[in-house]
């Protein structure tokens, strides 16, 4: 499987056997598929308790983390206490070590974090944070986190396709229009 997208050859007229073969045509839209899954967005929530500084939030295993974006959203449940922040990651080449910048902070009401911080630990990348003691009223702050991921190595496996009359089969045709493959000369 490529990491880099593949172009399917449709050759240059229709029919004219210059364009890739069926196999090879469905090979390149599952690779292609496998690939957009492998950096996908993804959403997680999770409470951090008391005001504790350091508190993970997120944690993925650094031997699959390339890069990553970030968008959080923290709110101290009750009041109008609201922080957005975007984060833009990326591991160092041996990975052992994570850069991070983060910015466009924006607040509804006062902050809620008054430090985000970066990590390697026990193998997993991570994401802590520590709560804005001066203004968080109750004892959980609330963080959603929306983010993408671009996995090293081979990617999850993507969608399978295949032609109609196959088991497990997500491609189909309106009409029911025969699907052939192209004649070779």
């Amino acid at each position: 499987m490529s990491n880099q997208p593949e172009i399917i050859n449709i050759g240059t007229l229709p029919n004219d056997g210059s364009g890739d073969p069926l196999r090879v045509a469905f090979e390149k839209i599952n690779n292609n598929f496998s690939n957009l899954y492998s950096t996908g967005w993804f959403t997680t929530d999770t409470y951090t308790i008391g005001n504790t500084a350091g508190q993970v939030i997120f944690e993925t295993p650094a031997n699959a983390f390339s890069l990553g974006q970030f968008f959080i959203k923290s709110n101290d449940p009750g009041t109008i206490n609201q922080q957005d922040i975007k984060i833009d990651a990326q591991l160092s080449a041996n990975s052992t070590a994570v850069k991070f910048n983060a910015y466009g902070t924006t607040y509804w009401g006062d902050p809620v974090v008054s430090d985000y911080d970066m990590d390697i630990h026990n193998g997993n990348v991570r994401i802590l944070v520590s709560p804005n003691t001066s203004v968080v009223s109750s004892q959980s702050i609330y963080h959603f986190i929306n983010y993408s991921v671009a996995f090293q190595g081979t990617g999850p496996e993507g969608l399978p396709i295949a032609l109609d009359g196959y088991v497990d089969s997500v491609l189909s045709t309106e009409n029911n229009v025969q699907v052939t493959t192209e004649e070779t000369p």
